[in-house]
């Protein structure tokens, strides 16, 4: 049985290694990813951020998707922190170059949840994601595209965190074949607007 155990385990390991090959491979502008970033760190929480845009193309693992998590840690950035469901909050915000400043595309709703310290294999603290489909450039048109990922905690009295930038990536038509205009070279203002209520006053929250 141990033998067996063994086998099927390192047969699993070659399969995730082979994924992960594949992914880590694609073209550099197939999604953009900024991870694990530090928002806010007082005397009674560190929260971090993660902020990612992807845009659909043929015959590549990808997505019209923005992405926005959210983690609570210990004082210092630590380990992850317990909080309750409602405790903590990530949004994800569109921008698209317009070609001299970053406007708003789309924003998600707020996502809200609980955070923690995960274990086994792989531990690390977890909180409320947002993967929002965002449309892909059909929705604000072709160019340049990045995420502000808002990641909030609640800390008994008030909302803790920030805004995490992706970086940006080109979304285009497959059939256009001109030359892409400059890249920014500026990031979107980012004002870091907390969450709206606290979660003792949100609905359902505990």
């Amino acid at each position: 049985m141990t033998v067996l155990r063994l086998t099927l385990k390192a047969a699993w390991c070659s399969v995730v290694a082979l994924l992960m090959t594949v992914v880590w491979t694609q073209p550099a502008n197939a999604w953009t990813w900024a991870t694990r970033v530090t928002v806010y760190n007082g005397s009674g929480l560190c929260v971090q951020g993660d902020a990612g845009i992807d845009h659909l193309r043929p015959a590549t693992l990808s997505g019209n998707i923005a992405y926005a998590n959210t983690y609570a840690l210990t004082p210092g950035c630590g380990t992850g922190l317990s909080r309750p469901d409602g405790w903590a909050a990530a949004r994800a915000t569109v921008y698209r170059w317009n070609g001299s400043a970053w406007a708003v595309c789309r924003t998600s709703p707020w996502k809200y949840g609980a955070t923690g310290q995960s274990g086994g294999e792989f531990p690390g603290p977890w909180g409320p994601k947002q993967v929002y489909d965002w449309g892909g450039w059909q929705a604000c048109g072709q160019g340049y595209y990045g995420t502000i990922a808002s990641a909030f905690v609640w800390d008994g009295s008030a909302w803790r965190g920030g805004d995490v930038w992706s970086g940006h990536e080109f979304a285009s038509s497959a059939r256009f074949q001109g030359s892409r205009p400059p890249a920014p070279e500026v990031t979107p203002q980012r004002h870091a607007t907390p969450p709206p209520l606290h979660p003792l006053k949100r609905t359902g929250a505990r």
